[in-house]
């Protein structure tokens, strides 16, 4: 049961990574904005990927290959709330 949870939780994260990543240009001045926001989530998102792979480094590849993509997806969360709340403030 834990597997399926940990499969969901990353699923989640990384459609969270989808959608921020996919709306970013729509709510950044120019390019340039744009891609530096998008190496900032990148970079971090790497960071707390390893972070979170060295914590389950032992334990099998396949869950440090899981323990990555949720850091990675994670750190992206904040910025898909918040392009989504941007999003709905502007149909409105």
């Amino acid at each position: 049961m834990g597997k399926l949870i940990t499969l969901i939780l990353v699923g989640a994260a990384l459609a969270a990574t989808a959608y921020a990543q996919y709306r970013m240009p729509f709510h950044t001045t120019n390019a340039t904005h744009c891609w530096i926001a998008r190496l900032v989530l990148a970079v971090t998102g790497l960071a707390a990927g390893l972070m979170t792979t060295a914590r389950y480094a032992g334990e099998g590849e396949m869950l440090s290959l899981l323990a990555f993509l949720g850091g990675f997806g994670m750190v992206h969360v904040p910025a898909a709330v918040i392009l989504f709340f941007k999003r709905q403030r502007s149909n409105s």
